[in-house]
């Protein structure tokens, strides 16, 4: 018989595969590699090989014609695997400051999580809201196992969400990052700070 703990971790590591959703790129005959390339930044992240990932995104980031959609969300992924590479010892502070300094002012997408319309203290890797029309909250961005902070992401919509009717739901935020605050402890347990504004959020239904 499979322990719950055991099956927690199972979906944990389901999650993670998750919350970084391929997209299509449609880009001429350039499409199929950088698809390619994206799908090799999830593996990557999937396998939390985190300085790996962090440069991947980082250099696909930095190429031309990319569209604002993508940008958005490798902004983020450099943010959360770059965090992840500095818990593990791979980078120091200095690199998570100089490669996270220039997103600020500039949008990112969050990862797809699950909605869950009752707050419960600890919760990571999910939107766990108390108040089902708050404008401000704060979600938890770990790694598979809990044991280490990548960044708590402090929220603020554009406006109110009824968030009890997309309860079981996942959602997608995206918003303006106006501030990053790494951990002034130089902690490599609990990384980061970061400050979204202007934010909203997609829900999606996953089978």
């Amino acid at each position: 018989m499979i322990s719950r703990s055991a099956k927690r971790a199972t979906l944990v590591a389901r999650l993670v595969l998750l919350l970084f959703v391929p997209v299509a790129i449609c880009r001429g005959e350039t499409g199929t590699e950088d698809q390619k390339e994206y799908d090799r930044i999830l593996y990557l992240i999937s396998n939390e090989e985190w300085k790996a990932a962090s440069d991947a995104a980082a250099s696909y980031l930095a190429k031309t014609g990319t569209s604002e959609d993508l940008q958005a969300r490798l902004r983020y992924i450099v943010i959360y695997t770059t965090a992840g590479a500095v818990s593990t010892g791979a980078f120091d502070f200095d690199v998570l400051n100089n490669r996270l300094k220039p997103f600020i002012g500039k949008s990112v997408t969050l990862p797809d999580r699950p909605v869950i319309n009752d707050a419960q203290p600890g919760r990571m890797n999910a939107i766990c809201i108390s108040d089902p029309h708050a404008t401000s909250f704060m979600v938890i961005a770990a790694n598979k196992t809990n044991t280490t902070i990548h960044a708590f992401e402090y929220v603020k919509l554009q406006q109110a969400v009824d968030f009890a009717t997309h309860a079981g739901e996942w959602g997608s935020i995206t918003g303006t990052l106006r501030r990053i605050e790494p951990n002034p402890n130089k902690s490599r347990a609990i990384v980061l700070r970061i400050y979204i504004n202007d934010a909203t959020v997609a829900f999606s239904k996953h089978s």
